[in-house]
């Protein structure tokens, strides 16, 4: 139990943290996978999925997690509405990014798939951003 009272007292942390990160990944990360060099692109870009794993992997589990008890135990329309928008959310990085990079890494550089995943994390964006949207004001 203290570990869920813990990344409760925290949620808008994480949340402004995936907020943070999803905002620099579509702004700065993925478009500049369009300069990178096709010879060297397989390699960076197996290199760079395992490393931006370390860091947003954690921070997804917890704030489902706290998604998932805060509409247990506090259940307002706030909780329900960032459970939909991080659930929305996995759902989007794991049936279209998850798949995108598992192909940008075997197939090596492909500008169409890039250009799809650029398109789909748009999603992500907004869907993190109006969960840490909803957690400023119910924070």
């Amino acid at each position: 139990m203290i570990f869920f009272e813990t990344i409760h007292e925290h949620a808008l942390s994480i949340d402004f943290a995936m907020f943070v990160v999803i905002w620099v990944v579509q702004i700065i990360i993925y478009p500049a996978f369009r300069f990178i060099s096709e010879d060297d692109f397989q390699q960076w870009h197996t290199k760079y999925c395992n490393q931006i794993s370390i860091f947003v992997l954690p921070l997804m589990v917890t704030q489902i997690l706290e998604c998932v008890t805060s509409c247990f135990f506090v259940g307002d329309t706030a909780s329900w509405v960032r459970l939909v928008g991080v659930s929305l959310a996995w759902c989007v990085t794991f049936f279209h990014s998850a798949r995108k990079h598992q192909n940008l890494s075997t197939q090596g550089k492909r500008m169409m798939v890039i250009e799809s995943l650029l398109a789909g994390n748009w999603i992500r964006t907004v869907l993190w951003s109006l969960v840490f949207f909803t957690s400023v004001l119910t924070y």
